[in-house]
C-alpha cells in the first residue's frame, strides 16, 4: 500500500472509533435516561404534560385509558397462554445464538427492563 492509502485507512479507522465512542456516550447519557416504555405512569404524565392538559382533563383521560386497559386485558386473557408460549420459544431460540458473555449481558438487560409492579 502507498503511504497515502495508509493515512486514509487510519483516518477512516479513527473516524469509526470516534463515532462508536460518541454513540455509546449519547446512549448512556441521553437515551437510557428516558422513561422506560413499561412505566405507564411516567409515560402518561409526559403525554399529559406535552398536551398541556388541565387537571380535570387529566382525570378524565386517566379514566378513559384505565377503562381501555381493563377491557383490553379481558379481551386478551384467553390468548395470553399461547402468546406467552410463542414469546418463550422465540426467546429460547434467540438465546441459543448467544455466547456465554452475551447471555450474561442479555440477562442483565432483561432484569433492567422487567416491568415493575406498581404499589398503590
Amino acid at each position: 500500500m502507498t503511504h497515502s492509502k495508509n493515512i486514509a485507512l487510519a483516518f477512516y479507522l479513527v473516524a469509526a472509533l470516534a463515532g462508536a465512542a460518541i454513540g455509546v456516550a449519547v446512549d448512556r447519557s441521553v437515551v437510557r435516561n428516558q422513561p422506560r416504555p413499561y412505566d405507564r405512569q411516567a409515560m402518561r404524565t409526559r403525554f399529559f404534560d406535552d398536551l398541556h392538559l388541565t387537571p380535570v382533563q387529566r382525570d378524565s383521560a386517566r379514566q378513559i385509558f384505565d377503562e381501555r386497559n381493563r377491557t383490553d386485558s379481558i379481551l386478551r386473557s384467553p390468548v395470553r397462554p399461547a402468546t406467552d408460549s410463542v414469546n418463550a420459544r422465540a426467546d429460547e431460540r434467540f438465546q441459543a445464538l448467544l455466547t456465554p458473555e452475551q447471555k450474561t449481558i442479555y440477562a442483565q438487560m432483561q432484569r433492567d427492563n422487567a416491568p415493575r409492579t406498581e404499589k398503590k
